[in-house]
């Protein structure tokens, strides 16, 4: 293998100046229409192909952490990005017809790459939200919560007396064990 080849696909450094740093045209290619499963990992060996790939940003949802179906690939030269979104665009790809254009610098926002090369770790939010429902309560926060449960009952029973319905139904408090009652008998 030559020296010339060698150099030509790198690994690459999150470190880089951004196009913007770097004055130069566009670097970045918007990738659209990507199908499932192919992620980071896949998307920087793929794009390789063309040329040293600096940064790999896809979209993902928040909440679930899928993704959106579409990505930003941030090339090393200015010459292979504007190749790769060519070469790219209109693609058929595992059953999806790839969208690929170049962004101008002037297109792309400073922040864009934020958090590019960066391996995604889903967050368990229904497990903390579980875990953090669950806990166990002392009787003083047993008791909190309860006491804020028959406010907002009576709160609501007032609201529905204020808009003239005539609606009855057993609040919470008729529903709580009543308190045990001291009795005493006289001899």
């Amino acid at each position: 293998m030559s020296s010339k080849s060698k150099a030509a696909a790198p690994v690459a450094d999150a470190g880089e100046p951004s196009t913007s740093e770097r004055n130069e045209p566009g670097r970045i290619v918007y990738i659209g229409h990507l199908p499932h499963g192919f992620y980071e990992k896949e998307m920087k060996a793929y794009f390789s192909q063309f040329g040293r790939v600096t940064k790999v940003r896809l979209s993902r949802s928040k909440k679930t952490g899928r993704s959106k179906h579409y990505a930003f690939i941030e090339f090393y030269s200015a010459e292979v990005a504007r190749i790769a979104a060519e070469a790219m665009d209109g693609y058929m790809f595992f059953g999806q017809k790839l969208q690929a254009k170049l962004l101008l610098p002037s297109q792309v926002h400073k922040d864009l790459m934020k958090g590019s090369n960066r391996v995604f770790k889903k967050v368990p939010w229904k497990k903390i939200e579980m875990e953090r429902h669950n806990v166990e309560r002392d009787e003083a926060a047993q008791a909190t919560l309860l006491k804020r449960a028959l406010r907002k009952d009576r709160l609501r029973q007032q609201r529905i007396k204020e808009a003239g319905i005539d609606y009855e139904y057993q609040g919470l408090e008729s529903r709580l064990p009543r308190a045990a009652v001291k009795t005493t008998f006289e001899d």
